[in-house]
Formats: C-alpha cells, sequence, structure tokens
C-alpha cells in the first residue's frame, strides 16, 4: 500500500505531460564493474536484463562504448566533468580527490534549473571534501531506503525507492537529473550465490583469457546475479516513470564504470576492461530498435546530456582549460533513423588508467592509454617495468608475504584463486601470467578477431610498421590533448604526487629501482631519503608541513596565525633538515663541506620552495646559515629555479610546474655551481670577507640540507635525494 500511495502521489505531481521544447529528464544508471557483452540484449545466455533490453529496444543500444578508464573513480570523474582521465589532475587516479575548477555535468544542469540527486555510488572511491565540494560530485545523495538483498554480497540499497523519493521531492515542473549507481556487480560476491539461485554452469560464456574450470563459471554466474540486481532496480524505476508519463520526455543512458571484476578485465587496458555496454533512449527525440556500431567514448555522453538539456557547448563557457569538454554529442546519430555505423570521423576512442589499488613499491600507478579504432585495440604501457596487477608479493610488517600475495590490481575473488591454484597447470597456467606478468610497452591487438587480447601483434616483424603508425596515431592524440605522459620532460610523474586516501600497503624493492640505486651508490652517491619514511630529517614549523607521498617528500606548510616575533612574519614556512642516521642534528653524519648533491624536484603551480645548503639545525624561520637553491616556476615571488637565493637571481625558469627536474648543486671550496636538468643555471664564487646584510651565517663553509615548505599556498615535492663527497685537491 505504501508503494501504491507514493507512485500515485508521483503521477498526480508528474502527470503533466512534457511539450517538445521542454528540456528533457535525464536518468544516468551506471553498473559497477561490468563488461559488455554481459546483458542478454547482447545474446549473452546466461543473464535476464530486462530493463536493460528495454532501454535499447526502445532505443539504441550501441555494440562499441568504451570507459574512459578501467578503474572507477576515474572513469566517473571523466563522465561527470567530459574530460580524459588525463585532464584532470587528481580526480583522473583512483581514490585520490576531485578539485573544484572541475565543473561536473550535474552541477552545470543544478544551475541551469534542474533538480538533482544520485542513489547508490556516485563518484568514488576518494575524498571529495577534502577540495571543498559539499556533497559527492554525482549530487546530493537519496540513500535512506534499504532492502534485503538476494546475496549477502549485495548492497542493501533500495535504489528505486530512492530514487521514488527524490521523484516525490522534486517540485512540480522542474526536469530533473538523476545518477543511479548501484555498488553491483562489485565484489565481494556471495560464493555460489549463483547456483543457489538455480543458475546452470553450462550457460557460462567464459572469456578466452579465464580458465574454464567449474570453479570459474560458478564465480561468473555469482557476477551475473548481480548485474540482474542492478536491472531489477533500473526496471523498476523505467516503470516508475513510465506510469507518471515522464518517461517519453527522459533521456536515459545505462552503462557501466569499467570491466568485470576478474583478471585481465578490470584495471586493465583490454576489451574486457574498457568496453562497456550501452543503451540509450529518448522515445520522444530518438527513434528506437536500432543498433548503431560508432565508436563511443564516454566524454562523448557528457557532451550529450549538456546537448540534450539545452546547454551550450560550444559557448566560450567552455573555452577555459578546466572546462573544454572533450567529447562530441551523439544527438545528431541518436536522432537518425538508420542503424549500423553512421558517422565515419568517429574512428577512434581512448582509455587511461595511473594508479588503481595500492599494489606496487612506494604506491606506484602502473599507467596506461588505450585508443581502440575500426579493427585494432592500441595498449601503451608507460612503465612496462612495472607490474601491472601488483607486485607478487607484500610486506606483512617486516617479513615478505607469500607468493602471488601482492596482485591487489585484481580484486580477491575465488577466479584468482582458481588461477593461481592451477599456476603450473600445462593448459591453464598461462592464464596468471597474462594476467600478472611483465607487458612489453606497446600492445596491439585485432579484436574483431582476438576480443580476449592474447595476440600482440606488435612483436611480428611483418606488423611493425603499421604497430608503429597506430602508436603514434595514439601519441598525437594524448599529446594535441595534453597529457602529462606524453608532454612532460619527466613522463608526466606528476600523476605520482596525487595523494591516495585508502589504505597503502607495502612492498618489497623491485629489481628495478634495486638496480638504479646500486648505480648510483657504485658512483659515490649516498641516499638521503628512502622514499618510505623521514627518518634521517627533522622538522622545524609544523611537523604536518611534511609528509611523504608516494615515494616523494612532500612539503606543504598549514594556514597559522602565529607571529613569528623574531621575523615579525607570519609563522607560515616549514623547514626539513637533514640531521643524520641518528636524528640529531650537528653531528658528523649531517656535515658536509664540499659534495655534489641532487635532488628530483616538482613546484605545483604558484608554488615557491627550495633547498639549502651549508646550513644547521633552527627552531624556526628562515635559515639564517647557508644558501638556497630556488625552486620556482610561477610564484608571485619573481626568483625562479636555479637561482642562488638573493646572490644570482634568474628572471625566467628554465623548467614547468608540474614536473619532477633535477636540480644539482655542486659546491669545492668557494666555488658553487648550481644545475637543472644537466645545465649550469648558476656559477659563483664567494668574494673574500663576504657577509649577508641580513643572515650573518650565510656563507660558503660547511653544514646540512634543508628542504622548504615556502608558504600555505605552495606545495613542492622532493624524491632521490643523494649526495657524494668530493675532494679537495
Amino acid at each position: 500500500m505504501r508503494y501504491r500511495s507514493l507512485l500515485l502521489l508521483l503521477v498526480a505531481s508528474l502527470s503533466c505531460r512534457a511539450s517538445a521544447s521542454d528540456p528533457p529528464n535525464i536518468l544516468l544508471a551506471i553498473s559497477d564493474d561490468q563488461s559488455y557483452p554481459h546483458c542478454s540484449a547482447y545474446g549473452c545466455q546466461g543473464i535476464s536484463t530486462p530493463g536493460f533490453d528495454r532501454v535499447a529496444q526502445s532505443g539504441v543500444l550501441f555494440t562499441r562504448a568504451y570507459a574512459a578508464s578501467p578503474g572507477c573513480s576515474p572513469c566517473r570523474a571523466a563522465l561527470l566533468t567530459g574530460r580524459h582521465c588525463w585532464q584532470i589532475e587528481q580526480a583522473g587516479t583512483h581514490a585520490s580527490s576531485f578539485p573544484l575548477k572541475y565543473r561536473t555535468y550535474p552541477e552545470l544542469l543544478g544551475e541551469a534549473g534542474y533538480f538533482v540527486g544520485h542513489t547508490g555510488k556516485g563518484w568514488g572511491p576518494g575524498n571529495h571534501r577534502i577540495d571543498g565540494r559539499q556533497h559527492n560530485p554525482a549530487g546530493p545523495a537519496f540513500s535512506g531506503a534499504k532492502t534485503d538483498p538476494v546475496a549477502s554480497g549485495i548492497a542493501n540499497h533500495d535504489y528505486a525507492a530512492n530514487f521514488r523519493r527524490f521523484l516525490a521531492e522534486k517540485p512540480a515542473g522542474q526536469p530533473f537529473c538523476f545518477w543511479y549507481g548501484g555498488n553491483e556487480p562489485h565484489r565481494a560476491f556471495e560464493k555460489g550465490s549463483g547456483l543457489k539461485q538455480g543458475r546452470r554452469l553450462e550457460d557460462v560464456d567464459v572469456p578466452p583469457f579465464l580458465p574454464d574450470t567449474p570453479e570459474v563459471r560458478s564465480d561468473i554466474l555469482d557476477y551475473y546475479l548481480e548485474i540482474e540486481w542492478f536491472d531489477r532496480h533500473l526496471a523498476d524505476m523505467l516503470a516508475t516513470l513510465d506510469a507518471a508519463g515522464e518517461l517519453d520526455n527522459t533521456l536515459v543512458i545505462v552503462t557501466s564504470d569499467n570491466g568485470m571484476s576478474f583478471p585481465r578485465a578490470k584495471a586493465n587496458g583490454y576489451e574486457y576492461g574498457v568496453h562497456m555496454p550501452l543503451a540509450v533512449q529518448w522515445p520522444s527525440r530518438i527513434p528506437g530498435g536500432r543498433t548503431i556500431d560508432d565508436l563511443i567514448g564516454f566524454v562523448d555522453l557528457t557532451a550529450t546530456i549538456l546537448d540534450a538539456a539545452g546547454v551550450d557547448i560550444n559557448a566560450a563557457d567552455f573555452a577555459s582549460p578546466e572546462r573544454q569538454l572533450a567529447g562530441r554529442s551523439l544527438l545528431d546519430i541518436l536522432a537518425r533513423n538508420e542503424s549500423g555505423r553512421l558517422d565515419p570521423s568517429r574512428s577512434a576512442v581512448y582509455s587511461a588508467r595511473e594508479r588503481h589499488s595500492s599494489s606496487r613499491y612506494q604506491n606506484l600507478a602502473y599507467p596506461i592509454r588505450t585508443m581502440r579504432t575500426d579493427d585494432y585495440l592500441v595498449v601503451r604501457n608507460f612503465r612496462p617495468e612495472r607490474w601491472p596487477a601488483g607486485a607478487p608479493r607484500k610486506l606483512q610488517g617486516s617479513q615478505l608475504g607469500p607468493k602471488h600475495g601482492g596482485y591487489h590490481d585484481i580484486d580477491a575473488c575465488p577466479t584468482l584463486d582458481e588461477m593461481i591454484r592451477l599456476a603450473d597447470d600445462p593448459e591453464w597456467g598461462e592464464h596468471l601470467r597474462r594476467s600478472v606478468g611483465l607487458r612489453p610497452e606497446l600492445e596491439v591487438f585485432d579484436v574483431n578477431a582476438d576480443p580476449g587480447c592474447l595476440n600482440n601483434l606488435a612483436t611480428e616483424p611483418t606488423f611493425h610498421q603499421t604497430a608503429a603508425a597506430l602508436r603514434q596515431q595514439l601519441e598525437s592524440y594524448l599529446r594535441e590533448t595534453g597529457d602529462p605522459r606524453v608532454t612532460h620532460t619527466d613522463g608526466g610523474d606528476v600523476f605520482e604526487t596525487y595523494p591516495r586516501y585508502s589504505g597503502v600497503r607495502q612492498f618489497p624493492e623491485p629489481d628495478w629501482a634495486r638496480v638504479e640505486r646500486e648505480a648510483l651508490e657504485a658512483l659515490g652517491w649516498r641516499m638521503l631519503f628512502d622514499g618510505e619514511t623521514l627518518d634521517g630529517w627533522k622538522v622545524a614549523g609544523p611537523a604536518e608541513s611534511f609528509s611523504v607521498v608516494n615515494g616523494a617528500i612532500r612539503a606543504q606548510v598549514p594556514a597559522l596565525k602565529q607571529v613569528d616575533a623574531a621575523h615579525d612574519n607570519p609563522l607560515s614556512m616549514a623547514h626539513l633538515y637533514y640531521v643524520g642516521p641518528d636524528g640529531e642534528p650537528g653531528t658528523a653524519d649531517d656535515d658536509f663541506t664540499d659534495f655534489e648533491f641532487a635532488i628530483d624536484s616538482l613546484a605545483a603551480p604558484g608554488s615557491n620552495g627550495g633547498v639549502y645548503f651549508h646550513t644547521s639545525w633552527q627552531e624556526t624561520g628562515f635559515p639564517n646559515d647557508g644558501h638556497e637553491m630556488q625552486l620556482n616556476n610561477s610564484h608571485s615571488n619573481a626568483t625562479r629555479t636555479g637561482s642562488l637565493f638573493s646572490l644570482v637571481d634568474l628572471a625566467e625558469s628554465p623548467v614547468s610546474d608540474n614536473e619532477f627536474v633535477t636540480q644539482t648543486i655542486r659546491v669545492a671550496g668557494k666555488r658553487v655551481t648550481l644545475m637543472v636538468n644537466g645545465a649550469v643555471t648558476v656559477d659563483y664564487t664567494e668574494p673574500e670577507g663576504y657577509q649577508h646584510p641580513r643572515y650573518t651565517g650565510r656563507n660558503i663553509d660547511h653544514g646540512t640540507f634543508a628542504l622548504q615548505a615556502h608558504d600555505p599556498a605552495s606545495t613542492t615535492f622532493y624524491r632521490n635525494i643523494r649526495v657524494r663527497p668530493l675532494r679537495r685537491p
């Protein structure tokens, strides 16, 4: 009776039918970890999805839609902003933050008069509040209604009831924008739940990259069951709109955020990681019963939503770097009557991933970019020396954990357990190696003949010319759209500076890192920072000014209102002094005279920082002793990167923001040579009897090093900190 009463109320409140000129309602339904073709509309035999099928039959079924990323958080951020993952900074990696400057389509529609909300999983995982957002980027939450799921792995959200509550609160006559984010079929599944519900192992279509065993088939049945739960609520929402007379003027988009949570699917750039189900209907505007084979990216969906709602996506408001859309509206092909390939200019779509889970040494990413053309899937692995699914073993405390225990870019599941059990099996063992083993820098697959992405054509001599051309096509697009992985001199390691707001695991030093470290040590270098802790360093100023983030020291002093009486300035600075292994300043371990010092540094836009040398421990204020090599490309202070502060000041920086650069300080006697990326910026010899007019200890003599956190608005990063003594002739 309660449902019937609420439905009657909705019918009464929504019964004024929309005219052709009324802006449409927007309903986006997005499941969590579902690959193409796992809907019955695509002919998948083991699953029934009447909700999805209804949208496909009433509207358009797309066969080649591609997610912006094979991971939840970055894909959802790209969909919300209409920008590629590499264009949205922290929001483009997993479990980080979502900068306010990147506007979302729910925000824009809210400003255009829409009533906005979401239920279930919006954007996430990540920390949207740290950037000042008041609610999830998908919109205000409607999550109060609960239900009893059919299996223990399914969330107890009553998505459909929450949608009805949203509609009941919507002011009469106001269009709505609603995000239905199912938590299904995200793991963990209730093991065997599919079989318990009467499903049959023989109805499963096992992807070619997984072993075809009963254990795997049962795991896929559990996955099918969760898809059907998501679809059940979708069907309920459609029925609610239909009964209220609102369905005809509602643009309904149904898809998923990334591929199935199985090895070599989710978190991978292969077909089952980024190829998504997609159906779209708008009965009053879109001819139904059609199938479209055009290549579609998720950034195209954003442009379509805004275009349908009457937001001028070509207006000057979208011309700024943070607002420009990367996709093209689909309304032109949606409005046509034909099926098949409709717009030949849609010749490629792109996906990306950075860090997924915490799965590697120093929480490092496994950066991938992919391009799907008519015939090929191109996968560019930017750090092929790293493990794609996670290191084989992680640390448990100080001890090395069990073999195969570190694959955290694969969700824990019976299928992974089965593949590990079969690791040495002559028939199925290769499947684990394909999922977790090292991969080449470039992979190319003929996805029409090889949808499992098992045969890398890039390794075949007869295909080298085609592979090179495809790689060039991908990298040209990345360069045109400003991807730091191809435009920055450091290979885009700004992505490694974005913090993870979920747990971080510890892993042993990998071979590639050990080889690099040992090569430096063989040349006489001594590492001053272990990449994991601040051991050997001591903070002067607010302790939270320095932290370790993904193998680098992050420097940003918190805003304070105290006054430093010694200098009559706000206490808005901090310094991190090297004090040596004993942790005490002023010992032989932290006293250097002639030396070569090198550090990889990065300055965020508008930031100031630097490295002091020949300095000594000081509780507060700018160090009285020593000199500073400046790190500053765009801060209001005009002294730029590579300067010897206040002695030899450069007016132009030789490098750019958001790129790691190598700064080198060489001291021999009274001569100081500063270099940036190997190029000399300063060659200075201290005059006899020199004395700084303010800081009495600023001389070239001896001392330690200190990193600067300059002010609350400045964020800088430092890594690979090393020194080697020089002997005087």
